[in-house]
């Protein structure tokens, strides 16, 4: 018995290796994709400052990126200019960013290593 090799073993591998690469990436975004509106919607919910117009509440958003196409990031942000301020000025008492990372980072974390289980 004897077989015919349709590809090299290197470019196997490298096929291979692409494939898994490319599942591993879109499990990822996926998971981005179905955080991001709850990491939005908990913002909004839990920004500790009082409304003065709500402009600051309401424009708070989340935007899944993808870079070149090896990384995705959720994007945590203010829609208003005063975000900043709202984030670092009273030794970061407003800040919400900081609080979404920190309380959604874990369980988003989690997902990802499950991934690899």
């Amino acid at each position: 018995m004897s077989f015919t090799w349709q590809v090299t073993p290197e470019q196997a591998f490298t096929e291979l290796v692409d494939a898994y690469e490319n599942e591993i990436h879109d499990a990822i975004k996926q998971i981005a994709d179905r955080y991001a509106p709850d990491i939005e919607a908990w913002m909004k919910s839990n920004a500790p400052w009082t409304d003065r117009t709500g402009n600051a509440r309401q424009t708070l958003n989340t935007e899944v990126q993808e870079v070149a196409s090896i990384m995705v990031g959720i994007i945590l942000a203010h829609g208003v200019d005063y975000g900043v301020f709202l984030e670092l000025s009273h030794g970061g008492s407003w800040a919400i960013i900081g609080p979404a990372i920190d309380y959604f980072a874990p369980k988003v974390w989690a997902d990802v290593q499950r991934l690899f289980k």
